[in-house]
């Protein structure tokens, strides 16, 4: 146990600040620091505050300050004697080990940092003693710390998004020494501070970041005066692309960087695809390596870290796919994974020497990634987990199967965005949605919401027919509902769903339904599924659905063998649903119940 560890029995709200104060007193003042009274602590603070030359520093001031205002004197004086026995750095790692970002509410926006991830990506960019980095999205600590401890010298420069981490950043940096640490504050999407005596940018040779994962900024304050979003517009919804612009900008011609995305960022339309497939087309990427969720232990979904290099040689217009989910290659616990040594050196190694390796590891080239960069659209694997149970797949068999998309044998209509503003509980014409559907595949009539502008003819794309099949796209990913009579009502679907049409008689809709309901179907949506928090299967994925190549009188015999194997089934339900009825009444007469109670008709 750190002896650090008993100011936590006065909050670590309280303890923090405190200790920050000290660490800072000791980084500046290098001498005992003995006091007597609340207020010497405070005028220390103020002395090396006024004497400091990094100009950020009152943040750090006023957050010490006020807490000291609110603590009663025997409770300051207990957190600081313990402080004030241990150095500057005893005192920061312990600060980077206990943090919690919700202890400051607001004031900062960054997720902890997993060591193994940040070794991983130090190992991988290979920075010299001699070269230059850059993290414009600064944190307290990261890659950038880890490379500081090895290398008090190397040349670091760190843009953060708020005052108070810069001051965390710069007792960091202090306090392990660092000679030729930059830091600056304000969000890179406003502006670089990196700015040399000619007013020009400044390029670097390496970076490592982790961009906020949620991060919205007005369009009117993003800032382009230094060509850094070249790859397109930044909007509200590209911001995290706006990140790795701003990266890419600031590196010099031979630069290398590493950055963590979550998968949202690897898929999607609007701004965010166009930047992504510029950044693609400009041949930037090298690798994309997928980890499962629980990384970070403020972000629990899955992450991936994007290697971007300037200068590409043998991988020039290929990128390496890497699936790091691996047996031994990750240490899994309740808080958050991490990667084991022998992850980060296989890992390192297929960076190194590109390669294909069988439920690993894929190379493409830049032209098959142009809709997503999700990992398991490239890398395939020879087992699979569906439905809750495990499969070992014949790729070669797999392979080998004669398959058309299914764009080229159906007609897919997209669902209608309902709004609450268009909910009319008096309109004859209803829509559905997932949840209208009973188990059975039937639909709840008296569940279904009203439309308004039932005349609208655009609205008429939308409706659902008999040998119609209903095909969800989002959250309940893959369920198939085939619609066997016309709806009682004109009906229309949801947004989250498509209509599925064969375009003439060689496909019978519910051979289709069933093939859609095969384990060939859902083997598909595993490979392909996006989404970070809500599974999405995008418009283009679905359309290349592989449909195996049947004629008519096989899907004829097929149907004909699963509804009369169906019909038994019900049959055989119906009695077992008889013999457990007839169970219960035998046993209810054996207590007598029968004279007791005497059933209604």
């Amino acid at each position: 146990m750190n002896s650090l560890d008993i100011v936590g029995q006065y909050g670590l709200s309280n303890a923090l600040p405190i200790l920050c104060g000290v660490a800072l007193i000791k980084i500046e003042k290098k001498e005992k620091n003995d006091i007597n009274r609340k207020q010497d602590f405070i005028t220390l603070l103020d002395e090396v505050v006024e004497r400091s030359k990094f100009k950020l520093l009152p943040e750090l001031k006023n957050w010490v300050t006020l807490t000291c205002a609110s603590l009663d004197d025997n409770i300051f004086f207990s957190i600081y004697n313990v402080a004030n026995r241990h150095s500057a750095l005893d005192i920061m790692d312990y600060f980077n080990k206990v943090i919690n970002w919700r202890i400051f509410g607001t004031r900062l926006h960054s997720i902890k940092s997993n060591e193994s991830l940040s070794k991983l990506a130090i190992s991988i960019i290979n920075l010299n003693k001699d070269e230059t980095f850059l993290d414009p999205v600064a944190t307290k600590e990261g890659a950038w710390l880890q490379i500081l401890k090895k290398n008090p010298n190397q040349r670091i420069t760190l843009q953060t998004f708020q005052p108070l981490e810069a001051c965390l950043a710069y007792l960091n940096a202090k306090a392990n020494h660092g000679k030729n640490v930059k830091i600056y504050n304000q969000n890179i999407l406003i502006g670089p501070k990196y700015i040399n005596e000619n007013k020009e940018l400044i390029h670097f040779d390496s970076s490592i970041a982790a961009p906020p994962l949620n991060l919205r900024i007005p369009s009117n304050l993003i800032n382009n005066s230094y060509n850094l979003f070249k790859y397109g517009e930044i909007g509200s919804t590209s911001t995290v692309w706006g990140f790795v612009s701003s990266i890419l900008g600031s590196l010099n011609k031979n630069g290398r960087a590493a950055v963590f995305l979550a998968n949202g960022s690897l898929f999607g339309a609007g701004n965010r695809k166009i930047v992504r497939n510029n950044v693609l087309r400009d041949d930037k990427i090298e690798a994309i390596i997928s980890f499962p969720e629980r990384f970070f232990a403020d972000a629990l979904i899955p992450i991936n870290l994007i290697v971007f290099n300037n200068h590409k040689t043998d991988m020039k217009n290929k990128i390496l796919f890497i699936d790091a989910n691996q047996p031994g290659w990750i240490q899994k616990s309740k808080v958050n994974n991490s990667l084991t040594s022998k992850g980060i050196e296989k890992i390192v190694d297929l960076t190194k020497s590109p390669r294909d390796i069988p439920n690993i590891s894929k190379v493409k080239s830049i032209d098959e990634c142009q809709d997503t960069l999700m990992v398991n659209k490239y890398v395939i694997k020879n087992h699979v987990s569906l439905n809750g149970k495990e499969y070992d797949l014949n790729l070669t068999a797999l392979a080998q199967r004669k398959t058309i998309p299914i764009k080229e044998i159906v007609n897919i209509q997209r669902g209608f965005n309902m709004m609450r503003n268009k909910e009319d509980k008096d309109s004859q014409l209803k829509v559905v949605k997932i949840s209208d559907f009973t188990e059975d595949g039937k639909i709840n009539y008296a569940a279904l919401t009203g439309v308004k502008d039932s005349r609208t003819k655009d609205l008429n794309e939308y409706q659902i027919h008999e040998n119609d099949i209903i095909f969800s796209v989002r959250g309940s990913l893959g369920k198939a509902f085939f619609i066997e009579t016309e709806p009682e009502n004109p009906t229309i679907i949801s947004s989250n769903m498509v209509i599925i049409r064969p375009k003439n008689r060689d496909i019978e809709p519910k051979w289709l339904y069933l093939y859609l309901n095969s384990l060939f179907t859902k083997y598909f949506l595993k490979k392909t599924e996006s989404g970070t928090t809500v599974s999405i299967l995008t418009f283009r994925d679905l359309e290349n659905l592989p449909i195996a190549v049947c004629s008519r009188e096989k899907q004829e015999e097929m149907i004909d063998f699963y509804d009369k194997k169906n019909e038994q089934i019900k049959i055989l339900q119906n009695k077992l649903q008889m013999e457990e009825a007839s169970l219960e009444f035998q046993l209810d007469k054996m207590f007598g119940s029968d004279k007791v109670f005497s059933r209604k008709e």
